[in-house]
C-alpha cells in the first residue's frame, strides 16, 4: 500500500508540475502579450477559397481596404441647420475628448475644403480633350454639328451659367457634362457648401467618411464605441437631426459584446449549476473543491493550448468552450459518487480502478467524435474540436491522478441523496414492457416530428445582426445610392491597360442590366478612369469635332481666332490611383494576383436574381474571366457541403465507436448502448425543428456531442454493476449538461440557439434511455452499496 501511495503521490506531482506549466504559458500569453489573444473576427472561422485561391486574394484585399472604413449620415428639414450639425460633429470627432484621449479615428472628412475641391476639379480638366461620356461619344460620332448648336442654345439661355472663361478654354462645353455624369456615377451625392448631400423626402441628408485608427475588430477601438454613441445622442439633441452610421466595427463590436455576455450566462450559469448541485449532493466542501478543480483545470489547459497552436482563440469557441463544463465534469461525478456510496469503507486506488475503464472508454469514444472535426477545413471547427478534446483529456488527468490522493479519506456514512426515487426508476427498466415501451414511444414521436425538419446553411445565422444597425445600413444605402458591398465581380488581365479594357467592355453589359431593371447599378474603376485606348479614340473625336465645327462656331460667336485644341496626354493609372479622385473608388483596385492585374466591380444591389445569375453563366462572362464574389454566398455552399460531409463522419464515427464497444461488450449489448444515442439525436433534430428553428452544420456537430455524451451514460451502466450509485452519477452529469447547452439556447444568434436546443433535447433522452443499457442479468443494489470497496 505505501508503494500504490508513493506511486499516486508521484502521479500527482508530475500533472500538477504539468498544469504549472500551462498556467505559466497561460499567464505570458494574456498578461505578457501586447493584445489580447482572443478574436472576435467572424471571418477568421471560415474557410480559405480552396477552389479559387485568386478569389480568396481578392476578398481579402477588399476586407481589409473597406473593413476600416465607417459612414455617418446627418440628416434635417432644414439644411443649413444640418450643415451646422455636421461640422460640429465633424470637429468632435476630429478631437480625442469624446472617446477618452484614444484615437477612434485616423480620417474624418466631412467638409471638402476649397484646396481638394480644386484638385479634383483641375485633375479632370487638365485631360478634358480626351473625357467624354457615352451620349457625347455618341453626338460626335453620328451628329457634330448638333454639338455646335447646343453652345449657342446655352448661351443664349440666361441659366445655363456659362462663363467668358469656360468658353475659351473649352469651347464645346463638353467637360461640364462629362464631370457632372462622373459625380452622380459614385453616388447620389452633390457639393453644397463644401459637404457632401443629398435630398429625399424633404430631408437634407450630409454625408461624413471616417476611417479607424485600427482594426474593426481591435477591443481597444470597440470601447470607444459607446463614446461616440453619445456623442451622436448629443448632437441629435442639440441641432434637431438624425445621426445614421455603418460599418462593420459597430458589428463586430455587437457580437462582441453579445459573445461576452453569452459566455458569462453560459459559463457563470452552470458554474452556479454545478456549484449547488454538488453542494446539495455530497454536503461537503471536498467535492466541491475537487469538481471545480477538474473544470477549471480542463479549461485552463485547453486555453493555453488552444492560443499556442492557433495564435488566438476565438470568442466563438469560448462560447462553446464554457459549455465543456457540463462535459468534463462527469469524470469527477462517477468517482465523487462512488465515494459517497462507499462511506467508511473507501479506499481510493479501488475506487479510481471501478470507474477506470468506464471513463477511459467514455473519454476515447468523446475523443473519436470531436477529433474527426478536425478534418474539417473550418478553422472554426477545428479549433473548437481541439478546445474541447485537450479540455476533456485535462479534465480527465485531474480525475487519475489528483483524486486519489486528494479524496483518500472516507466520506461521511450517508445515504445516497434521492436513492428511494433512484432504485424505482431502475426498477421499472427491469420491467420489459417498460424496456420496450418508452424508447418506442420515443422513437414514434420524434420520427412524426422530424418531418418537420429544414436546413438553412445561411452563414448570417453565425452572426447576430440587430435590427437597428440593419435599418440604419439600409438608409444610408438608399440615401447614398451606393448600395451595399455584399456582391461583387473580380476581373483580371494580364496589365492595367487590358484590364481597363476589359472593364469597359464588361460595364456596356452592366448598362444592359441596369436597363432590363436585373441589378439597380455599380461601381467600376473605368466609369472614372477610361483606359488609354479609349482616352486616344475620344481624342480623336474630339479633335474631329475642333476641325469640322470650330469654323461654325468662330463665326457665330464673332471671335477671331478660336481656342486650341489641348495637348493630348493620357491619364496613367498611378496618376489617377495617387490623386484625391480616385479616394472614392480606389478600394476597387487591387494589388496584382498571382501577376495579374485586378480590379473588382461592386453591384449595388441585385433586383432579379435569375437574371443576373444567367448574365453570370454567360458565354460572354465566361470568356471575359468573371468571377462572382460573395463571400457569404460562398461560405454557406461550404456550409452545405460539409454538412453532408460531417452527416458521413458522424456514420464513420458511430461505426467506430460500435467497433469498440462490439470488441468488449458483443454485438447484443453494444447495439443496446448505442440505441439512447441513436434516439436521441432524433430527438434533438425533431424537437428543434417542431420548435421551428432551422437546422445547419452546428446541428449535426450538436448529434457528434450527444453521440459522446449518451455513449459515456450508457458505457457506465454497462460496466458497473453499481447502477444506483452510476444513475446517480448520470444525472448529476446530464443535469450540469442540460445547464450548460440549455443556456446556449437562449444565445440571440440563431445557429447557437438552434444548437442549444437539438443538445438540451438529445441529452435528456439520452438520459432517460440510458438505462436500457444495463445488462439484463445486472441487479440493482439495495442494501449492500459498499461491497466494491471491501
Amino acid at each position: 500500500m505505501p508503494k500504490r501511495n508513493n506511486f499516486n503521490s508521484k502521479l500527482a506531482l508530475v500533472w500538477l508540475v504539468i498544469v504549472a506549466l500551462f498556467s505559466g504559458l497561460l499567464i505570458k500569453q494574456f498578461a505578457f502579450s501586447s493584445s489580447v489573444p482572443i478574436e472576435s473576427n467572424i471571418m477568421k472561422l471560415l474557410p480559405e477559397n480552396q477552389q479559387d485561391p485568386m478569389v480568396e486574394q481578392a476578398f481579402q484585399q477588399i476586407s481589409n481596404s473597406m473593413s476600416e472604413e465607417v459612414v455617418f449620415i446627418l440628416s434635417g428639414s432644414d439644411i443649413k441647420n444640418t450643415i451646422a450639425a455636421t461640422k460640429a460633429f465633424e470637429k468632435a470627432l476630429n478631437h480625442d475628448s469624446f472617446s477618452g484621449g484614444s484615437e477612434l479615428f485616423k480620417h474624418v472628412q466631412g467638409k471638402i475644403n476649397s484646396s481638394t475641391q480644386s484638385r479634383w476639379s483641375d485633375f479632370y480638366f487638365r485631360h478634358r480633350a480626351q473625357l467624354l461620356t457615352e451620349q457625347q461619344k455618341e453626338t460626335l460620332t453620328h451628329a457634330p454639328e448638333s454639338r455646335a448648336q447646343y453652345v449657342i442654345q446655352s448661351l443664349y439661355n440666361p441659366f445655363s451659367g456659362v462663363t467668358a472663361t469656360e468658353l475659351t478654354l473649352d469651347p464645346f462645353l463638353l467637360f461640364r457634362d462629362y464631370i457632372s455624369e462622373v459625380g452622380t456615377r459614385s453616388s447620389n451625392f452633390g457639393l453644397k457648401d463644401g459637404y457632401l448631400t443629398a435630398q429625399s423626402q424633404e430631408q437634407s441628408h450630409i454625408l461624413v467618411a471616417a476611417t479607424l485608427a485600427g482594426s474593426p475588430y481591435s477591443l481597444t477601438i470597440q470601447k470607444q464605441l459607446p463614446a461616440l454613441d453619445t456623442l451622436e445622442r448629443d448632437i441629435e439633441k442639440q441641432f434637431d437631426v438624425k445621426v445614421q452610421h455603418t460599418g462593420v466595427v459597430f458589428y463586430a463590436n455587437y457580437g462582441t459584446q453579445s459573445a461576452k455576455s453569452e459566455i458569462s450566462t453560459i459559463g457563470l450559469g452552470s458554474l452556479a449549476g454545478v456549484i449547488l448541485l454538488v453542494w446539495l449532493t455530497f454536503r461537503s466542501a471536498l467535492p466541491l473543491a475537487l469538481s471545480l478543480l477538474s473544470i477549471s483545470t480542463g479549461l485552463l489547459v485547453a486555453l493555453a493550448s488552444t492560443v499556442a497552436i492557433f495564435g488566438k482563440v476565438h470568442l466563438f469557441s469560448l462560447v462553446f468552450g464554457a459549455s465543456l463544463i457540463g462535459v468534463s465534469i462527469d469524470y469527477s461525478f462517477h468517482y465523487l459518487t462512488d465515494r459517497l456510496a462507499a462511506g467508511s469503507r473507501w479506499q481510493s486506488d479501488k475506487g479510481l480502478k471501478h470507474i477506470l475503464v468506464a471513463i477511459t472508454l467514455g473519454l476515447i469514444t468523446s475523443l473519436i467524435g470531436y477529433l474527426g472535426l478536425l478534418v474539417a477545413p473550418f478553422p472554426g471547427l477545428q479549433q473548437l474540436a481541439l478546445f474541447s478534446s485537450i479540455g476533456l483529456i485535462a479534465a480527465y488527468a485531474s480525475v487519475v491522478c489528483w483524486y486519489p490522493v486528494l479524496a483518500s479519506k472516507p466520506s461521511q456514512e450517508r445515504a445516497l441523496p434521492l436513492a428511494g426515487l433512484w432504485h424505482t426508476w431502475l426498477n421499472l427498466w427491469s420491467h420489459p414492457r417498460f424496456r420496450i415501451g418508452l424508447p418506442l414511444i420515443v422513437t414514434v414521436l420524434s420520427l412524426a416530428s422530424i418531418t418537420q425538419v429544414r436546413y438553412d446553411d445561411d452563414i448570417r445565422q453565425l452572426q447576430a445582426m440587430p435590427d437597428e444597425l440593419k435599418q440604419q445600413e439600409q438608409a444610408i444605402s438608399d440615401i447614398s445610392g451606393l448600395g451595399s458591398a455584399q456582391n461583387m465581380l473580380l476581373v483580371t488581365a494580364e496589365s492595367n491597360q487590358a484590364l481597363l479594357n476589359k472593364l469597359a467592355l464588361i460595364s456596356s453589359n452592366l448598362d444592359n442590366l441596369v436597363a432590363q431593371q436585373a441589378i439597380s447599378g455599380y461601381r467600376s474603376v473605368n466609369q472614372h478612369l477610361p483606359s488609354e485606348q479609349e482616352q486616344h479614340h475620344n481624342y480623336q473625336l474630339v479633335k474631329q469635332l475642333y476641325d469640322s465645327q470650330s469654323a461654325t462656331l468662330q463665326t457665330t460667336l464673332g471671335w477671331p481666332s478660336f481656342p486650341e485644341l489641348p495637348k493630348y496626354s493620357p491619364i496613367t493609372l498611378d496618376e489617377f490611383l495617387s490623386s484625391p479622385v480616385s479616394e472614392p473608388i480606389r478600394p476597387l483596385w487591387l494589388q496584382p494576383i498571382n501577376n495579374q492585374a485586378a480590379s473588382v466591380i461592386m453591384i449595388k444591389d441585385v433586383v432579379d436574381t435569375e437574371q443576373f445569375s444567367q448574365w453570370l453563366d454567360s458565354d460572354f462572362a465566361q470568356q471575359q474571366g468573371v468571377k462572382y464574389l460573395n463571400k457569404a454566398d460562398e461560405i454557406s455552399s461550404l456550409f452545405a457541403e460539409y454538412r453532408v460531409k460531417i452527416t458521413e463522419l458522424l456514420l464513420i464515427a458511430l461505426a467506430a465507436i460500435g467497433m469498440v464497444l462490439g470488441w468488449r461488450y458483443g454485438v447484443k449489448q453494444s447495439l443496446l448502448m448505442l440505441l439512447p444515442s441513436l434516439i436521441a439525436g432524433v430527438s434533438g433534430l425533431a424537437v428543434t425543428g417542431a420548435l421551428g428553428s432551422t437546422l445547419n452544420l452546428f446541428n449535426l456537430l450538436g448529434l457528434i456531442l450527444i453521440l459522446g455524451i449518451g455513449i459515456d451514460y450508457t458505457l457506465f451502466f454497462a460496466e458497473q454493476k453499481k447502477s444506483l450509485s452510476t444513475l446517480l452519477a448520470i444525472t448529476l452529469s446530464g443535469l450540469t449538461t442540460l445547464l450548460s447547452f440549455g443556456l446556449l439556447s437562449l444565445s440571440q444568434t440563431h445557429a447557437i440557439h438552434s444548437f442549444g436546443i437539438t443538445v438540451l433535447t438529445g441529452i435528456f433522452v439520452a438520459w432517460l434511455l440510458s438505462p436500457l443499457a444495463i445488462n439484463s442479468k445486472q441487479t440493482t443494489e439495495k442494501t449492500k452499496p459498499r461491497e466494491a470497496f471491501r
